[in-house]
């Protein structure tokens, strides 16, 4: 029987304390934001929200990676599956993800 309710997708590697998450966004541009997980709780993360180093490489075009020196204030948010890890919503047009641990590329065009 065809269903049109789709199958609950399970969470293989889900958060844990210390995974640095990252969220690109921007209108003409590629920003990279990051975070730190500091607790997980049920279905939900609680994380700081890291600073980032940015190395330009051109008038408008950098890397950026996050700055483990500068946090701000703590934040709970819930997950939900993505693929075979998770994501955490960041604002209404962004998601964290977890970061590969390489510069992220980002410019902004305006």
């Amino acid at each position: 029987m065809n269903s049109i309710i789709a199958p609950k997708q399970e969470i293989v590697n889900g958060p844990k304390v210390g995974d640095i998450l990252v969220s690109n966004w921007g209108y003409e541009a590629n920003i990279a934001s990051f975070a730190k997980v500091i607790a997980v709780t049920g279905k939900s993360v609680k994380m700081v929200r890291l600073g980032a180093v940015e190395n330009h490489t051109g008038p408008m075009e950098w890397t950026s990676t996050p700055d483990m020196n500068r946090s701000g204030k703590v934040e709970t948010k819930r997950f939900s599956p993505a693929g075979d890890s998770y994501r955490v919503k960041d604002t209404t047009f962004a998601n964290f993800y977890l970061w590969d641990g390489k510069a992220v590329n980002c410019y902004n065009y305006h």
